[in-house]
């Protein structure tokens, strides 16, 4: 069994350990969907060193949002 904290290569991309953040829906995006300043200081205070973050995605239409959007 491989430790959680342990090395491990994800495709061309190489760990240092096994604990990934997975995606979220934070939609923290501006209008048109551009990323900003929230998500890069988001997504700094939950970076570590050889870690791997799997971040939100764009919505690929006005109803891809998964719930009313409030703008």
């Amino acid at each position: 069994m491989n430790s959680l904290f342990s090395a491990a290569a994800i495709g061309p991309y190489s760990l240092k350990h096994r604990v990934v953040m997975a995606p979220l829906t934070r939609m923290r995006s501006s209008d048109g969907n551009v990323p900003n300043d929230l998500m890069a200081a988001y997504y700094a205070q939950r970076t570590t060193d050889g870690g791997l973050i799997v971040s939100e995605a764009t919505p690929v239409s006005p109803r891809g949002y998964g719930y009313a959007k409030g703008r």
